[in-house]
């Protein structure tokens, strides 16, 4: 009886393993599973129709440095596809992360995100991420957006365990807090501007005793023929003098202006005949509506952008690039002053 019911249960172990081998083979059960907890997951920040809409340096770079650091508490690889008009990567190269899209496989399923300049995602992603963790089937995720989002992570509970994993205090876990570093592991000039950045950094600070006073100064809208904001450049200008540049050790400063008007930064010479004006020629490009040779405008807008890390002082308009090149630094709320329209004066 025994022996009977040995081969019995024999003979139904093997034709359970025929069957799941057969099922296998046939219909490829299993091996989706596998595949999927295998492959690696990308979340890709894009700007790449001419149709679209992505905003200037500052926009984009919000949405990149928010779409980094979602990948970081969902897990996926993050890649930029920013190919509208100039590629990115002519400009800017991966530094300590991999960041290069063309490590996304082809005919990878995707789905788009457009989070654009919707701020109604800031109240979504506070209390949870299902718009993306619902994602799980997309291989890619293509997030297109120009606001700061990535910054109501940290106010998400649930992500609390997940971001001091990282390594992070979960208040540190924001842009203004975080720029400097996310910014230089994700990016290094190209081998051409590097040159010249280090050649500009010598002029701006030859010296130990060497002091840099950044000024940024947005004067209108880049859809406004108008230079609404043209007249308070004056208030920059007696604001340093009065400021900063009454003291006995005045001659160690150096003065690197930027501005979406070239005109201003021409000005300034010649308000400031004491100390050293140095200013990037023909950078005054708003990188949405600049017209021909795109590549060559990009590059000057992110050139003055990666120079203002070495701001000691900033005195800046009340705009993303101006606020975000000079909170790219080490210390970014070191000495910044920020031109306030409603009260008509810079903001200690």
């Amino acid at each position: 009886m025994n022996e009977h019911r040995k081969k019995i249960i024999y003979f139904l172990i093997i034709l359970i393993i025929l069957s799941l081998f057969y099922y296998q083979k046939t219909f490829n059960i299993f091996q989706v599973d596998l595949n999927h907890q295998n492959r690696e997951e990308f979340i890709q920040f894009e700007c790449v129709r001419a149709s679209e809409l992505c905003g200037g340096w500052g926009d984009r770079l919000k949405g990149i440095l928010s779409t980094y650091a979602l990948s970081m508490v969902i897990d996926r690889k993050f890649t930029i596809k920013m190919v509208r008009n100039c590629d990115l990567r002519n400009i800017l190269k991966p530094n300590e992360y991999n960041w290069d899209h063309d490590q996304v496989p082809e005919n990878v399923n995707s789905k788009e995100v457009n989070i654009g300049w919707e701020f109604s995602y800031y109240d979504k992603l506070k209390k949870d991420l299902s718009l993306f963790k619902n994602l799980k089937n997309f291989q890619l995720i293509k997030v297109k957006a120009g606001i700061q989002f990535g910054n109501v992570l940290r106010e998400n509970k649930n992500l609390h365990k997940k971001i001091k994993s990282l390594g992070y205090n979960v208040s540190e876990f924001h842009i203004a807090l975080s720029l400097n570093k996310w910014y230089n592991q994700l990016f290094k000039l190209n081998n051409e501007s590097q040159k010249k950045y280090e050649s500009y950094l010598k002029r701006l600070k030859p010296n130990d005793k060497s002091k840099l006073i950044c000024v940024q100064i947005r004067t209108g809208d880049p859809d406004s023929s108008v230079r609404r904001d043209y007249y308070t450049r004056i208030e920059y200008w007696r604001f340093i003098n009065k400021n900063i540049l009454n003291s006995s050790d005045s001659k160690n400063y150096k003065i690197f202006v930027t501005s979406d008007y070239e005109t201003v930064k021409e000005e300034a010479q010649s308000y400031f005949p004491n100390n050293e004006v140095i200013y990037n020629k023909d950078s005054s490009f708003h990188i949405d509506k600049q017209g021909d040779d795109e590549c060559r405008g990009l590059e000057s807008v992110i050139f003055d952008f990666h120079m203002m890390q070495n701001c000691d002082i900033g005195v800046i308009s009340h705009s993303g690039y101006g606020l975000l090149a000079l909170l790219n630094r080490p210390d970014p709320f070191k000495e910044l002053y920020v031109y306030s329209k409603e009260h008509k004066h810079i903001i200690l």
